[in-house]
């Protein structure tokens, strides 16, 4: 804290000694003045925070001497020293503005109480006043929190500095990362030119210095100034001037630059807190406005994604910040594979519209029976479909899954069918086939930076395939390591063991029944 600076007004050497031996003990800095008039030439280029007035004097009397000080310092507080003291005396000093009333004679004791009790009366004062100049502007976060862009946001933040503070130059710049620069996004009271062409690096000129840093800075033209600071106010037209950053989770945004031109008093400590206050509430409303956004994009990209893939496959990619080429691990993955017999008797037969709506309803219907189970729809295959259990989503029995999906999938297929039939007899000549197979397989994105295709790759996937192609109408056939998962009320049966095209040496194969032992699990 800056350290405090009295003025003893009195024309009595031992009084002024006292004074000044005393409160210079306790660490004011203390200066002395023999009257009135003397009082006021000093107050004139100096600045004070208390004068200690004797109430007699030559020429004006401290009362006097006191109401012209106020004139030239409005903020400075008074204790009236008097000789010759009435109730009406401390009266007519109270009313005058003086904060302390002392008798002739007084012990230094009862000197720095009075002293430091008008400092005391004058912080809760000033405290006072803050609050209830910062209170309503709290209440201005309703109008930040609806803003629904940086840009409304940024016009609320100028208007509010503008209307708190009085001020005519007002610029906020936000810093861009891609480019490097702090960059004015929003201002008044600049030339359209200046805005577009000023850019700033970090710790470049106060703006930048103040996002460097991530603290505020006041200047002005007093001599209290830090010359290196003063220099940077180039216009003679400024004043004073504040630049405040503008931070959000201990992130430095941007700068909020504030000035005044030609007429208007210095900047404070209470006007940085009251722009601390503005600040946040812009600051939380950009942060508004930017997690808004992203959920919105999220939300887009999501319905976008899920067009075309699963939904379990959408979150995995919309969640991976890497390449999405990147996207991708070995997992222990059972796969599945149907598709429908004799569809190429149907495409001759058929005329395309309604082989397109034949197949909406079965990829519909499949669909539906996979997520069912938890599984994933890996891709559609002209008349056929491929569904993974087991991921991206974890559960904890996929063979299962997949084989209770699969005879679902007959069940319910069996019933499309017969729907169809009712139209046409070719419908009638339809089947469905099925493959399961699983092992360690890789899951992610294949293809291109330009084309992604998120699917699984493995010697199983082409087992499952193959065994699908063998399956006859209504029949599901899975390899030996999805039999040795499954639950025992599978009713399952074993095939010939077969040599599916693409392997070496033949691998055996197992049927399912169409109806499970037990329930379904």
């Amino acid at each position: 804290m800056a350290q405090k600076r009295i003025l003893v007004v009195d024309d009595e050497e031992m009084i002024v000694d006292l004074c000044q031996r005393v409160l210079r003990s306790e660490g004011y800095d203390v200066q002395w003045a023999s009257s009135g008039q003397d009082a006021l030439k000093l107050t004139s280029p100096e600045q004070f925070h208390l004068a200690v007035i004797d109430m007699l004097m030559p020429g004006i009397d401290g009362l006097e001497t006191f109401l012209g000080l106020k004139k030239q310092q409005p903020g400075l507080l008074g204790v009236l020293i008097t000789g010759h003291g009435t109730m009406d005396t401390a009266i007519q000093a109270m009313e005058l503005g003086f904060s302390g009333f002392i008798r002739k004679p007084f012990s230094p004791v009862e000197l720095v109480h009075v002293v430091k009790e008008s400092f005391r009366k004058a912080e809760l004062s000033e405290e006072n006043t803050r609050l209830k100049t910062l209170f309503p502007l709290y209440r201005l976060g309703e109008k930040f929190i609806l803003s629904q862009t940086n840009e409304d946001v940024l016009g609320e933040l100028i208007r509010t500095v503008e209307s708190q503070t009085g001020t005519q130059r007002i610029s906020v710049m936000l810093y861009d990362e891609i480019e490097g620069y702090l960059k004015i996004a929003a201002a008044k009271g600049l030339k359209e030119e200046i805005i577009k062409k000023v850019r700033l690096k970090p710790g470049e000129r106060i703006a930048g210095k103040v996002f460097q840093k991530g603290e505020p800075i006041i200047m002005g033209r007093g001599a209290v100034d830090n010359p290196r600071i003063a220099s940077f106010l180039k216009s003679r037209n400024i004043i004073a001037a504040i630049s405040f950053p503008l931070k959000a989770r201990g992130t430095t945004l941007g700068v909020l630059n504030v000035s005044r031109i030609k007429t208007g008093s210095p900047f404070s400590q209470a006007d940085i807190e009251m722009l601390s206050v503005i600040c946040s509430q812009a600051v939380m409303a950009l942060e508004n406005v930017r997690i808004m956004g992203e959920m919105a994009e999220r939300i887009r990209m999501r319905a976008l994604f899920e067009q075309y893939v699963a939904p379990e496959v959408a979150e995995v990619l919309i969640s991976h910040e890497q390449n999405p080429m990147e996207v991708g691990e070995i997992r222990d993955i059972t796969v599945l594979f149907a598709d429908i017999r004799n569809f190429t008797n149907l495409v001759q037969h058929l005329p395309l519209e309604t082989l397109r709506s034949l197949l909406n309803d079965f990829f519909d219907l499949l669909t539906g029976i996979v997520f069912m189970f938890k599984g994933t729809l890996d891709k559609f295959m002209g008349d056929a479909v491929l569904a993974i259990f087991g991921a991206p989503n974890h559960i904890k029995k996929p063979h299962n899954a997949a084989v209770s999906a699969s005879m679902e999938m007959l069940r319910r297929f069996d019933q499309l069918k017969k729907k169809w039939a009712s139209t046409k007899e070719t419908f009638g000549q339809v089947g469905l086939g099925i493959g399961i197979s699983s092992g360690e397989m890789f899951l992610g994105n294949v293809g291109s930076q330009r084309r992604l295709d998120y699917t699984v790759i493995g010697t199983d996937v082409n087992i499952a395939q193959r065994l699908e192609s063998e399956a006859a109408s209504g029949q599901i056939l899975i390899t030996e390591s999805v039999k040795s998962q499954l639950g025992s009320r599978f009713r399952v049966t074993k095939e010939p063991s077969r040599l599916l095209r693409g392997l070496e040496k033949q691998i055996p194969v197992f049927s399912i029944g169409t109806e499970m032992k037990g329930s379904n699990l």
